[in-house]
């Protein structure tokens, strides 16, 4: 039977986001704490479910250090749905 780990997401301690629910999850050791705190905080980031900040947080990354994650695994830090894409073009060719 393979060992498994419990981690908590996100850590059992204070951090400065809306983020009520703690998950608790039970991983094969081989799986590394914080490989799936990063992974999950991307993929929330990705899909808009929380700011760069709160992402940052739950990865327990600083923001730039989270920047350099969201780049090695060539995640867009521009998050942004198709109406306000179009409203920045339009501002930017106000200019």
């Amino acid at each position: 039977m393979k060992k498994h780990k419990t981690i908590l997401i996100p850590p059992d301690k204070p951090i400065n986001h809306d983020l009520h629910e703690k998950i608790q999850i039970s991983l094969p050791v081989e799986f590394e704490e914080r490989e799936i705190k990063i992974a999950l905080a991307t993929e929330l980031f990705r899909e808009g479910k929380l700011t760069l900040k709160q992402s940052a947080e739950l990865a327990e990354l600083c923001v730039e250090d989270f920047l350099k994650e969201l780049s090695r695994r060539k995640v867009s830090i521009i998050n942004w749905d198709e109406e306000e894409l179009k409203r920045e073009i339009r501002n930017a060719d106000s200019f």
